[in-house]
């Protein structure tokens, strides 16, 4: 295998992207170190240290794999979500609380060519835990057909692929059986005016990806709005408590016809506040 004829390529990806959180400058030989043996390579965002820690993280990447066939240079390109937490961070594309994220993600695939794919595949290591995984596809669509359809499916498909990996394991059928998702994926006759326009696509993709809320700050934003909706709920008790003894304050004149009146419409504006957590907090 012969890993130099990737430094090319990841120079010009350094060019095209300028942005050295995503792809930093490296040298020939720390390039190299990202060569799988399996011949791909994953551009490792800055903060990790090494491929193996961004391979484990829950955050796409972008991979690159050239090839030959029939003595012509081919590239595959993705956007991959490729272990558990990656591919949960994709659901949460899903979430209620990540609209914006999901909107511009939208729009980035709903403006590419035909040639991209959404692929999703089964992550297979029979075996043992450092085995080279095999993967199985399962469902692939056009990226630029995506739609909440669409991202029913995939869903779907990730949660079935889950389900059955863990009744396969426990049964000691297989050590691991995972979904992995390529967002996008495309394979195209190698060349440079190509491999720029295919780069420029792939990373804007990786862009809004990484915008998406983790697990961790999605929990931070239910457990806020629980709060919220507790302290409300505590406040229109006490409100309610007032107002059914409204009669009597008037009488006795602890309180005005205005100050009743005020009463019931702060009354109002918290029960649409609790109605609105309330919808918010639904599954």
């Amino acid at each position: 295998m012969n890993k130099e004829k990737y430094i090319k390529w990841y120079k010009i990806t350094k060019e095209i992207v300028n942005n050295d959180s995503l792809v930093p400058k490296r040298s020939d030989q720390e390039i190299l170190k990202l060569v799988s043996q399996e011949d791909w390579l994953m551009f490792v965002l800055k903060k990790f240290d090494n491929t193996e820690e961004a391979k484990n993280a829950p955050t796409p990447n972008v991979f690159m794999n050239l090839y030959k066939n029939d003595n012509k240079n081919f590239c595959r390109i993705g956007v991959t979500f490729n272990n558990v937490g990656g591919v949960d961070v994709l659901k949460n594309i899903l979430s209620k609380y990540c609209k914006d994220e999901k909107e511009a993600l939208t729009k980035s695939l709903l403006s590419l060519d035909g040639s991209w794919e959404i692929v999703v595949s089964r992550k297979i290591k029979e075996y043992n835990w450092a085995q080279t995984p095999e993967y199985v596809e399962e469902f692939h669509i056009n990226s630029n057909q995506i739609n909440d359809k669409i991202v029913d499916q995939i869903i779907s498909w990730v949660n079935k692929i889950r389900e059955e990996g863990t009744e396969k394991r426990l049964s000691k059928k297989v050590v691991q059986e995972t979904p992995s998702v390529n967002l996008l994926e495309a394979i195209f006759e190698l060349n440079e005016d190509e491999f720029r326009k295919r780069m420029k696509e792939a990373f804007e993709v990786l862009q809004v990806c990484l915008e998406v809320k983790p697990n961790s700050e999605i929990r931070k934003i239910v457990k806020s709005k629980e709060n919220e909706l507790q302290e409300l709920e505590e406040k229109h008790e006490s409100l309610m408590e007032k107002w059914s003894k409204r009669e009597s304050y008037l009488s006795l004149g602890v309180a005005t016809q205005e100050q009743i009146n005020n009463l019931e419409k702060e009354i109002k504006e918290i029960e649409d506040k609790i109605n609105k957590l309330k919808e918010e907090l639904k599954d």
